[in-house]
């Protein structure tokens, strides 16, 4: 009878470690796997871009003709945030933002020499992404969207101007915003879990666009003895397709 209780408890340990093993992998697997809900990106990165800003329009060094994205760029700094919902560990849906400040470069088309060149894009959309891996250490995604693209430039220099005085060196400001639709972007890139709500990793985004809309104005500022300004729209342009690419690093919240 003692053998026979001996063997029964020996079996319930066996079972009750069994069964508290399995809820400990359990356990370890939820604390892994990506909740549903709210769901915060914030990222940062380099960007570069082929294409053109616009074609067969006005330039600044008085030619017509098309000015390239690499003509007045050395690329730019983008700082990406995402704000969606968590339908399930592998669906995310939600949108996305983007401001990126552009390391503009001299060039005669769009920045001549001594010229004072800003400039800024904004980019935004709704944005989809599927994740592969959930509830392993590392998440690779790929996520798909579109949105709109806006470019901001404003430049400010002299320039020579002729009048019944002579010759004037004139100030000269543009302050311009080019816009069209971004048609699609792809995203890849993959999470390391650095806690139960909280991951971090790279992210490379290709998106393809055509500026389509252009406004603005340039004002000319003649000095003594004329004293006069003159403010124009921006001439028409054809549109300028282009293709930018972010390569990055992103961090997620999960509140």
């Amino acid at each position: 009878m003692s053998r026979r209780l001996c063997w029964a408890l020996a079996g319930a340990v066996v079972l009750g470690s069994a069964v508290a093993g399995a809820q400990e992998v359990q356990t370890s697997k939820q604390e892994f796997s990506d909740p549903t809900g709210l769901e915060l990106t914030v990222g940062l990165g380099f960007q570069a871009g082929a294409g053109y800003v616009y074609k067969n329009g006005e330039r600044l060094d008085n030619t017509r003709g098309d000015v390239k994205l690499s003509d007045g760029a050395n690329g730019g700094v983008p700082v990406l945030v995402e704000l969606g919902y968590r339908l399930s560990p592998k669906w995310f849906v939600g949108a996305y933002g983007q401001f990126s400040y552009i390391l503009t470069k001299e060039n005669p088309y769009s920045c001549p020499s001594g010229f004072d060149c800003t400039a800024t894009q904004l980019r935004f959309g709704p944005h989809v992404q599927y994740h592969f891996s959930p509830e392993a250490s590392f998440d690779p995604f790929v996520g798909l969207g579109f949105g709109i693209a806006i470019l901001n430039v404003k430049n400010s220099g002299t320039i020579p101007v002729p009048t019944p005085a002579g010759t004037l060196n004139a100030g000269f400001d543009l302050d311009s915003q080019t816009r069209g639709p971004e048609f699609v972007n792809v995203t890849v890139g993959g999470k390391w879990r650095l806690g139960n709500s909280l991951s971090f990793g790279p992210y490379l985004t290709a998106g393809y666009a055509s500026y389509t809309a252009r406004s603005g104005t340039t004002k000319v500022s003649l000095p003594a003895p004329v004293n006069q300004s003159t403010e124009s729209p921006l001439t028409y342009a054809d549109n300028g397709p282009n293709l930018a690419i972010m390569l990055g690093f992103r961090a997620t919240l999960n509140p």
